[in-house]
């Protein structure tokens, strides 16, 4: 019975969380994150796609942790230091002056998710060997006192990088070398 008065308790208090009515709108920030990430494609079967991005990330030191072809969805991770000599640096001068100990990074786990979808015609219909790619990169840190940080990674360059690999991949799957 105690069990059964604190699961109503809790169900109660749960429907008086409200939801920011603002959540669910594009921001610029995030319209410009998603033009940043996304790719179009023309001239290639999924299957070659998919084949052509799972092999750049292996090129690129990731390790493919789930694909699902027929959602078109491929996600790897790889392990780096992230150690930074700057951030080491400002943490000795923290405690040369405080006495106090400030945790800095250690290791990382930068994760990719890339999903590949058809492009749609003004009907709704996918277009044919044509498609959308995008790949999102986050990294998670952890730190010399166990804390674990992530972010989302918006640097320009990254994405423009990887897509010039793909659009490189994309090309030889097409032919076939």
């Amino acid at each position: 019975m105690k069990n059964l008065s604190t699961l109503l308790i809790a169900l109660l208090l749960a429907g008086c969380v409200a939801i920011p009515p603002d959540i669910f709108v594009a921001t610029p920030q995030l319209l410009q994150q998603r033009q940043l990430e996304t790719r179009r494609y023309d001239g290639i079967t999924e299957a070659d796609l998919i084949t052509a991005g799972a092999n750049v990330l292996q090129d690129l030191g990731f390790n493919l942790e789930n694909s699902e072809t027929k959602l078109g969805v491929i996600t790897a991770s790889k392990e780096r230091d992230a150690t930074h000599g700057g951030e080491i640096a400002a943490a000795i001068v923290f405690a040369v002056l405080t006495g106090a100990v400030m945790p800095t990074s250690r290791d990382q786990t930068i994760r990719v998710a890339l999903v590949i979808r058809p492009v749609t015609d003004s009907n709704g219909n996918a277009m044919t060997d044509k498609y959308f790619v995008r790949a999102t990169f986050q990294r998670l840190v952890r730190r010399t006192d166990n804390s674990v940080f992530g972010e989302t990674l918006s640097d320009p360059q990254l994405y423009q990088d990887f897509f010039e690999k793909v659009s490189k991949s994309v090309f030889l799957e097409a032919q076939k070398i």
